[in-house]
C-alpha cells in the first residue's frame, strides 16, 4: 500500500474555478495556482468522481486516481462531536418583555463568551432596556454610560488629577475603571453614535479582544489597567436620518463589535405586549394603540412617506398608561402622539397627515368636519369639539 502523503477531493467553485482540499490533512485547502498540470488532474478526478491521490515517488511526486471508498482507508474518522452545555440556549425571556427569540438568544450569547456586542436601530425600540433583563437574568452588575452625554470624554472614561489641600495632587480614577476592574459586569455603553470622537479613540484599546486595556494616560508614567475576566461590553446606535446629533461611527471601531438590528414591534408583539403590562386596559384599546402605531410605522417606511417619524415602543406604553390613568384616546393621541410630527405646510403638515390617521380609530360624536380653516391656522392649539 502506498503512502500518500495528500489526498485530494476537487470541487467548482462559486465562479466554476476548480479547487480542491486534502482529506488527509485537516482538509486543508490545497493551492494550485501556479500549477496548470495539478489544475488538470484535480478537475479530472471531479470529472470521474474520483479523488487525486500524491505519493513520493523519488525526487518527484507520483499521481493516481483512486476512489472514493479507498480514499476513506487513509483518512483518520473525525471525533464525534460532543454536546456541549450552551447557557444562551435556555435562557428564558423575562415577563413583560418582547424580543425576538433568536435575537435573545444572539445577545445572550454575546454577554456570555464576552463578545462586544451593538445594537443599531431607532430610538424606543427597548436597545437600553433589554441589557439591564440580560443583566437581571444572568445575575450580573450592569454599569451604565450614556456617552451620548458626555462633554468631558477623558474625565469620564479615564479619571482626572485632583488637587487636595492635605494630599496635594492625586490621580482620581472613574467609575468607567472601576466598571471594567469588575469581574462578570456588563459594561453598557450608551448612544455611541452620539459620543465625542474622542471618547472612541480612548475604547479602541479596551474593546480589542487581544488588548482589553485601558491607558490611564491622565497618571503619571500613563499605566494601564486589564479589562476584569467575564467582563462584557454592550453599546447602542440610533440610526436613521432623524439623529441629527448621531455621527458616522469609525469603521475600525465597527469593527470590534457584533451588531445586531433591533426593530419597532409588530402589531402582534405590540397587543402583546400591551396585554402583558397592562392586562386591566381594554383589548379593545390595546388593539386600537397597536394598530395606529403600525398604520404610521407602515406610512413612515414608505419611499413617498407622508410621515418621517413614528411611535416608539416607550411612546406606546406611555399612552397605555394615559389611558389607564383616566385619560381617553384623543387625549392621550393630543398630548403623545401629534407633537412628533411637524406642523410646518399647513394643509400638507405631517401633523395634518397624522390627525386624519389618528382620526379613523376615535370614536367621535358628530358627523361635523373633523378640521375646520380655524383649526389649521392654529394648530398647536389645536382643540376639537367632536371629540
Amino acid at each position: 500500500m502506498k503512502e500518500y502523503t495528500s489526498i485530494l477531493k476537487g470541487y467548482y467553485d462559486s465562479q466554476n474555478k476548480v479547487k480542491a482540499y486534502d482529506l488527509i490533512n485537516d482538509n486543508a485547502p490545497y493551492n494550485f495556482d501556479d500549477r496548470p498540470d495539478m489544475r488538470q488532474r484535480i478537475e479530472k478526478a471531479i470529472n470521474t468522481d474520483q479523488l487525486l491521490a500524491i505519493y513520493p515517488r523519488g525526487t518527484r511526486n507520483g499521481f493516481e486516481f483512486i476512489s472514493f471508498e479507498e480514499g476513506e482507508k487513509f483518512v483518520t474518522p473525525p471525533e464525534p462531536t460532543v454536546v456541549g452545555y450552551y447557557p444562551w440556549l435556555v435562557q428564558n425571556k423575562p415577563d413583560g418583555f418582547i424580543i425576538d427569540d433568536l435575537k435573545w438568544k444572539f445577545i445572550n450569547r454575546c454577554v456570555e463568551k464576552e463578545k462586544n456586542l451593538m445594537m443599531v436601530g431607532p430610538s424606543g425600540c427597548g436597545k437600553t432596556q433589554v441589557v439591564f433583563e440580560v443583566g437581571e437574568l444572568l445575575n450580573r452588575p450592569v454599569y451604565y454610560f450614556n456617552l451620548g452625554s458626555t462633554q468631558d470624554p477623558r474625565a469620564t472614561l479615564i479619571g482626572s488629577t485632583q488637587l487636595d489641600v492635605n494630599k496635594g495632587t492625586f490621580f482620581n480614577a472613574s467609575s468607567f475603571v472601576r466598571a471594567i476592574t469588575t469581574p462578570g459586569a456588563i459594561i453598557l455603553l450608551d448612544e455611541l453614535s452620539r459620543a465625542n470622537p474622542e471618547a472612541w479613540n480612548i475604547l479602541m484599546s479596551v474593546l480589542d479582544p487581544n488588548l482589553r486595556i485601558l491607558r490611564l494616560d491622565e497618571q503619571p508614567q500613563s499605566p494601564t489597567v486589564t479589562v476584569a475576566p467575564n467582563v462584557s461590553f454592550v453599546a447602542t446606535a440610533n440610526t436613521g436620518i432623524e439623529y441629527t446629533s448621531a455621527r458616522v461611527l469609525d469603521r475600525a471601531l465597527v469593527d470590534r463589535f457584533s451588531i445586531i438590528e433591533m426593530a419597532p414591534l409588530s402589531k402582534v408583539e405590540l397587543t402583546q405586549l400591551l396585554h402583558e403590562r397592562f392586562p386591566t386596559l381594554d383589548a379593545e384599546l390595546k388593539e386600537i394603540i397597536s394598530e395606529i402605531s403600525e398604520r404610521i410605522l407602515k406610512e413612515a417606511q414608505k419611499e413617498d412617506a407622508r410621515l418621517t417619524n413614528y411611535l416608539s415602543t416607550r411612546t406606546i406604553l406611555e399612552i397605555a398608561e394615559l389611558l389607564l390613568d383616566g385619560f381617553s384616546l384623543a387625549e392621550s393621541a393630543e398630548l403623545l402622539i401629534y407633537p412628533l410630527f411637524d406642523s410646518e405646510g399647513e394643509l400638507q403638515s405631517e401633523r395634518i397627515y397624522c390627525r386624519q390617521l389618528v382620526q379613523k380609530f376615535l370614536k367621535v360624536k358628530s358627523t361635523d368636519l373633523v378640521f375646520t380653516n380655524e383649526d389649521f391656522e392654529t394648530l398647536d392649539n389645536f382643540k376639537n369639539d367632536t371629540l
